[in-house]
């Protein structure tokens, strides 16, 4: 069964760490998203002519539709806290070969040099080959030798007496600072070790100033090339955490919440993420509820009889005889009638017959009245021969928020249906209902020289003089109540001025009128009870009321702090009585000691190795306890769900406590903010390389007589010297950019949230293997240009709703995908800085809830 339960002050810090900057709950987006996108605008067409014959050449900014559509797939991951990650290729492996039952016996990986850490299987692949990418940081660090090489060696060249040994030295010193500035790796954990070490950390959470700290991060970010800003997250991080927590957090609490956030920054391998997305914490799991399960099944649980007041009703007592417990004894509660006294507490023991448990008492008292509980689901919605059926969806708008939205139908008579949203009000403006509704693409002229306006909208499922609204349009005489003339199962076209394609297009309904709302027609009964301290699920006792109906035990709902409901049907006429009555806690409740559990637990190989194995994910630098506060919360799901079980059946019992050690791990489990960016590992093993190393010298030679060859020219400028020098620099240097081009990045992190806007740059450097203007069997193709892709998703609703399904378990969400790409032509537009535009919509399905990558 499940309960709500206490955990001890060892994960308290953890878990009050759960707010803005950490979360304890998984992102809803959360796992792996495939589908598809469909392009159908581009703004590189031919230039037509308009009605008078002449030449109109569309703007560049604007894409236009093409005459057919280009397809192509997008694979999107996003992790617990919702970060997400385009990627280009990933495998679902298993763990285990010959096991493959949950999600959590799969592993996601990009990482084509971990498949062999896998045990040798049939598995799936899923790539996209039109998103190509590698680490273009390595290519930008032989970018900035060449640049730094190249001017400095025309400024050496214009010094009198300038010879080819003084302009190749200053060249060479110029660049030579490149290579420290490019270990972005050991400049970081050089800034940690001065600014952000575990004391000066410490010192933040006990209110110490954080502007030095800053300084020297902003300096970090622009003083080299890279523009590393993790030391200003990682302080914002920080702030965040140390903000998020209670005013009555201790010292050491407050100190350990913002060590646990900088361990989160100082680590480079997401290990305490893979740690919780291992074999080794899955494994613990499911070893650990099978053992906490069958030790459970041999502890008997013990009755209490009853439950009193302590310490003025700050406190509960439970009366259970020959108890034999001891102070600090933990011990399970089940089966209470009032919910918050059910959990795991730690007891003071009063006497042999009774002990104390930290919880207020709930004692009950006299009635003050009863009343209809109307805020009930479902809602009437009276609308004239609104034609529905059981089952139809329809879009309610206009209305209060809490009606706003899709809703399934189910209908009462041919006036009325209801919607499984709970009644509120009845308000003046009761807004509208629709059953078709549809997202507008674009607007243009009407075709065949017909005035009026195109409306492109996909399977729009319109017929000829059907009325529709249009509503959020950016040209204002767009919107409104219009009459449509079918063009297409795509088109249609509606009697108005064309007055351009505006960037905001709207959507469209057919508006049916609401008349009114009202509640169900048979509602319960409300209580109220002036801090009544009672949670929905409560069992109470009524008695002495003037409505026999009332009286004996009932289930409480909650409504607010001062009443709650009765299953009772109101009745208007014999609902409030004179004689209100008295209500208390239902009787019952029992309870066992969890310390044979518990060490039972302590002697399971699997949990031993996952305790160990956290004890090593954590950065000792920051006396990090992210890993181990994660297993004993784990562990503590596990305890809780074994102990309060009645059931007989020791294996149900572990497939219950099992299934609450994995929740546990998806919603309680802190989740720590990380840096958007961390240098990938192949970026640091090339810039720590002789090669690149050894790109100083070279660079430098080829800038020196490039440079002096160039300054004998009459004709020469600064500016000509140094585009020699670079085009000499670069031609030197070709194996290098080679090298760098082979850097690996198995994701690309988006910025923005999935579900709004997700946005993210693409580079694919001119020696990259796959640039598409290399060609290796012909010999003027041996090097490309640098392509350059901004791309841009842009998530909407469908039928009011983000997220619809597709199927059983798949999860679909859609929206508009743009993309400006730089490189494959010239560049377009007035100021000759407008890439290629191409316009279209995607869809996604998410297929795996795994939230981590390349995780062991």
């Amino acid at each position: 069964m499940k309960s709500s339960f206490s955990l001890s002050s060892l994960l308290a810090c953890a878990l009050w760490t759960a707010a803005t900057a950490n979360s304890s709950a998984e992102s809803p987006y959360r796992g792996l998203w495939v589908g598809d996108v469909a392009l159908g605008k581009v703004n590189e067409v031919t230039v037509p002519l308009d009605a008078q014959n002449v030449p109109r050449a569309p703007d560049p900014n604007t894409p236009t539709p093409t005459f057919d559509a280009a397809n192509f797939r997008v694979i999107v991951h996003v992790d617990a806290m919702g970060r997400a990650s385009l990627l280009k290729q990933v495998a679902i492996l298993a763990r285990k070969a010959d096991l493959q039952k949950t999600e959590s016996d799969m592993a996601l990986v990009t990482d084509e040099r971990l498949y062999g850490s896998f045990p040798a299987q049939a598995a799936s692949r899923i790539s996209s080959v039109v998103f190509d990418f590698g680490d273009a940081k390595a290519t930008a660090a032989v970018d900035q030798i060449v640049e730094r090489a190249a001017a400095a060696a025309v400024t050496a060249a214009a010094s009198p007496g300038a010879t080819k040994a003084t302009v190749k030295a200053a060249a060479q010193s110029s660049a030579q600072a490149v290579i420290a500035q490019a270990d972005a790796t050991e400049r970081f954990s050089s800034f940690l070790q001065a600014n952000l070490d575990a004391t000066k950390v410490r010192a933040i959470a006990n209110g110490g100033s954080t502007s030095a700290a800053r300084t020297a991060a902003n300096a970090l970010k622009n003083g080299s090339f890279y523009q590393d800003t993790r030391g200003i997250e990682m302080i914002d991080a920080i702030e965040a955490s140390l903000a998020a927590l209670p005013a009555s957090a201790t010292q050491q609490q407050r100190e350990q919440a913002a060590l646990n956030t900088a361990a989160a920054f100082a680590e480079t391998d997401q290990g305490y993420d893979r740690f919780l997305a291992s074999e080794l914490v899955g494994d613990a799991i499911a070893a650990a509820a099978e053992k906490a399960a069958s030790t459970a099944e041999g502890i008997a649980f013990k009755p209490i009889t009853a439950f009193q007041t302590a310490d003025s009703g700050a406190a509960v007592a439970a009366v259970s005889t020959a108890h034999a417990l001891i102070t600090g004894d933990e011990i399970a509660v089940q089966g209470a009638a009032i919910s918050a006294y059910n959990g795991l507490r730690k007891i003071t023991r009063l006497d042999n017959n009774t002990f104390k448990i930290a919880t207020p008492f709930v004692a009950g008292g006299s009635i003050a009245g009863f009343a209809p509980s109307n805020n009930i689901a479902p809602l009437r919605v009276t609308s004239p021969g609104h034609g529905l059926s059981d089952g139809a969806r329809i879009t309610v708008r206009g209305s209060l928020a809490a009606y706003n939205g899709s809703h399934l139908v189910t209908v009462v008579d041919a006036n009325t249906f209801t919607i499984p949203v709970a009644f509120a009000s009845d308000p003046l403006d009761r807004g509208f209902w629709s059953v078709k509704s549809g997202d507008i693409m674009g607007f243009e002229s009407a075709p065949g020289g017909v005035s009026g306006v195109k409306i492109t909208s996909p399977n729009h499922g319109l017929d000829n003089g059907q009325v529709i609204e249009i509503q959020g349009a950016g040209q204002a005489s767009y919107n409104g109540l219009k009459t449509i003339t079918r063009i297409d199962a795509n088109s249609f076209t509606i009697p108005v001025a064309f007055g351009g394609d505006p960037a905001i297009k709207g959507s469209w309904d057919i508006p049916e009128e609401i008349t009114a709302f009202a509640p169900p027609a048979s509602v319960p009964t409300r209580i109220s009870f002036t801090n009544h301290r009672l949670s929905t699920g409560d069992r109470i006792l009524i008695s002495g009321s003037g409505k026999p109906e009332y009286n004996g035990e009932q289930v409480v709902t909650v409504i607010d702090a001062n009443t709650f409901s009765i299953p009772i049907p109101w009745d208007a006429a014999t609902g409030d009585p004179a004689t209100k009555g008295t209500w208390a806690p239902g009787a019952g409740g029992q309870w066992r000691k969890t310390a044979a559990i518990r060490a039972a637990l302590d002697q399971v190989a699997k949990v031993s190795e996952a305790r160990t194995k956290a004890l090593n994910v954590k950065l000792t630098s920051y006396s990090d306890t992210r890993a181990p506060d994660a297993m004993e919360l784990l562990l503590s799901s596990i305890v809780t769900e074994a102990a309060m079980s009645d059931s007989p059946l020791a294996s149900e019992i572990a497939s219950l406590a099992e299934k609450a050690g994995r929740d546990a791990l998806s919603d309680s489990v802190v989740r720590y903010s990380r840096p958007t960016a961390v240098p990938s590992t192949d970026y640091t093993t090339f810039v720590r390389s002789t090669t690149f190393s050894g790109a100083v010298a070279t660079a430098a030679e080829a800038v020196a007589t490039a440079v002096l060859k160039e300054k004998a020219d009459l004709l020469a400028t600064p500016a000509s010297m140094k585009d020699k020098g670079r085009e000499a620099a670069i031609n030197a240097l070709s194996s290098v950019y080679a090298a760098a081009s082979r850097s690996l990045l198995t994701e690309l992190p988006m910025t923005g949230d999935f579900g709004n806007t997700l946005a993210t740059e693409i580079v694919l450097p001119a020696n990259h293997p796959t640039n598409p203007f290399r060609h290796r069997r012909h010999p003027d193709h041996t090097t490309g240009f640098d392509i350059r892709r901004l791309v841009n998703l842009s998530f909407q609703p469908v039928d009011g709703q983000l997220l619809s399904r597709t199927g059983y378990g798949v999860d679909r969400i859609s929206g508009t995908y743009a993309e400006e790409i730089f490189g494959l032509h010239k560049p377009l537009g007035p100021s000759k800085n407008v890439g290629l535009k191409v316009a279209g919509t995607f869809q996604l399905h998410r297929i795996s809830l795994i939230d981590t990558l390349n995780g062991r």
